[in-house]
């Protein structure tokens, strides 16, 4: 700045006469003026830091908040319908050519019963859909084992199996179509409870 204000000064000076240098200007002014743009400077970059600290901190807190409230919430799921529970033992392992008690289907019913509002709602989107996903395909397959299953009167023990068949040597194919499509739709309730389980783990870290 020093420099040009001289080159300024001795143009002016030399217009049409013969060349005079200019004094060069006292700078002591001119480092005040730097001094105070440094220092403007640093504070703007230091504000700008703790705003953007304090503004990344804000949303940490908020989204600690979400994921506690979904992890309760699946804490809520695990209760009801816990991994070695009878219900999901039912939906991995069980053949429905053969008897099932009641209580292994009474949680299912609860579930279909009592997750079908919004406050059984996950906030973190991937779960949700595939406690959508579980409730809707486990909504379906508790209607039509409803509709295909049969008193025996040993306990609370049912048959898909209808009176006039069981016992018999072999069924009738719409028998065996109906089997085959219970115990396919339980395997599919149950991959969907083990994809549950595994994103939830995942995106809440519990």
């Amino acid at each position: 700045v020093l420099v040009l204000n001289w080159f300024v000064d001795t143009f002016d000076m030399n217009s049409g006469v013969p060349i005079t240098l200019a004094h060069i200007q006292s700078g002591s002014a001119d480092y005040w003026l730097g001094f105070s743009l440094i220092v403007a400077a640093l504070v703007h970059n230091v504000g700008y830091r703790y705003f953007v600290y304090k503004s990344d901190l804000l949303k940490e807190q908020k989204k600690q908040k979400l994921i506690d409230v979904d992890k309760k919430l699946y804490e809520e799921f695990i209760v009801l319908l816990p991994s070695n529970g009878t219900a999901i033992i039912l939906l991995k392992e069980h053949d429905f050519g053969n008897s099932h008690h009641r209580s292994g289907i009474r949680d299912l019913d609860i579930f279909v019963n009592t997750w079908n509002n919004v406050q059984k709602q996950f906030l973190d989107s991937d779960i949700e859909e595939i406690r959508n996903q579980f409730l809707t395909k486990t909504r379906s397959f508790v209607y039509e084992l409803a509709l295909n299953s049969y008193d025996i009167g040993e306990h609370d023990y049912y048959s898909c199996i209808p009176d006039v068949y069981r016992g018999a040597y072999d069924y009738p194919q719409h028998v065996d179509d109906k089997i085959k499509e219970l115990n396919d739709s339980a395997k599919e309730c149950f991959e969907l409870y083990r994809q549950l389980i595994w994103s939830a783990r995942n995106n809440l870290v519990v």
